[in-house]
């Protein structure tokens, strides 16, 4: 989007031919710095635009070969910004594959341990996340936190409350867009999108406590795929982090439908339960804050101990 002219009237006429020309650079805000981070050109049989901003009514500086390698300084919307053959400028991500390790998707931990890991999602509102920290203090129990971006910036006190008591943060992306579009059918996000997404709270994460959410991702609606995971694990996000039960709190369920959803699936597994990820949420759509006590009661009584998804996956 051009800015509007603040030139005086006088000069308005010529401020309008000017703007109508220019092409400007995208807004800072919706652009992130990126390290680390390449990625290969996919264009069978033609070329990659590298333009001069983030648009394609933008210049066109150069055309990149299919197969290219890239270099990315950073993320603005669908568009990639790297320097190639002379020329800095940007590249629609659409047609690029990011390179590195794709992320592994765990759903359970070391099934030889008797512990389960108590995952809580925090996208929405403050809710029950007081009385669930308490808890966990109280009972000596660490957990583990994927949390948005929007909920971290809205609520940093907490945010540091959890890396002071010992839990682990996980990147649930900025604001939970579904990086596929399977639950929102929407458009898949493209990987210049998904990397703003992670980076966007890793730097609001950081700057609240100093910690870093790698190498744990947990995918917004649990929608996730073969190019989900390789675009987060080029990010540095090794796990993707979801679950062996989901407590359905945010469903409606009552508490105590909640403690027998989750004891009873755990009695049910192999191994009765042991390395569960329990899927919770803080809000106060969910129930799930007050069916801890019974969950924990039951499960402790059956010999578990519980940790974070960290304790929980180690070998």
């Amino acid at each position: 989007m051009q800015p509007k002219s603040r030139l005086a009237a006088a000069a308005g006429l010529a401020a309008a031919v000017l703007a109508a020309t220019l092409v400007v650079a995208p807004a800072p805000a919706s652009s992130v710095t990126v390290s680390n981070l390449s990625a290969i050109t996919h264009t069978p049989g033609t070329t990659l635009n590298l333009r001069s901003c983030a648009s394609t009514s933008c210049q066109v500086l150069r055309r990149v070969p299919d197969g290219t390698v890239l270099s990315l300084s950073r993320a603005s919307g669908d568009w990639f910004r790297t320097s190639w053959s002379g020329a800095t400028g940007w590249v629609h991500s659409r047609y690029t594959v990011l390179r590195g390790t794709p992320a592994t998707t765990v759903t359970r931990g070391n099934t030889s341990r008797r512990m389960v890991a108590f995952t809580f999602d925090a996208g929405s509102d403050l809710g029950y996340t007081p009385k669930i920290l308490d808890f966990l203090r109280d009972h000596r129990i660490r957990a583990s936190f994927g949390m948005t971006g929007t909920w971290a910036e809205a609520h940093p006190t907490y945010v540091q409350r959890m890396v002071d008591e010992g839990h682990v943060l996980i990147n649930h992306t900025w604001d939970h867009p579904s990086f596929t579009g399977y639950s929102t059918g929407t458009a898949a996000l493209t990987p210049a999108r998904r990397i703003g997404e992670l980076v966007r709270l890793q730097k609001k994460v950081v700057a609240i406590t100093g910690v870093s959410t790698r190498p744990y991702f947990r995918p917004p609606y649990g929608d996730t795929d073969a190019g989900v995971l390789r675009d987060v694990g080029a990010n540095g996000y090794r796990r993707s982090v979801m679950w062996s039960v989901d407590s359905l709190g945010w469903n409606g369920l009552s508490a105590s439908r909640i403690c027998d959803r989750v004891t009873g699936a755990m009695s049910a597994a192999s191994n009765g339960g042991n390395g569960y990820i329990v899927l919770f949420h803080v809000g106060s759509a969910s129930q799930d804050a007050n069916a801890l006590a019974c969950i924990t009661s039951r499960l402790r009584d059956r010999g578990f101990s519980f940790g974070t998804v960290t304790q929980v996956l180690a070998p």
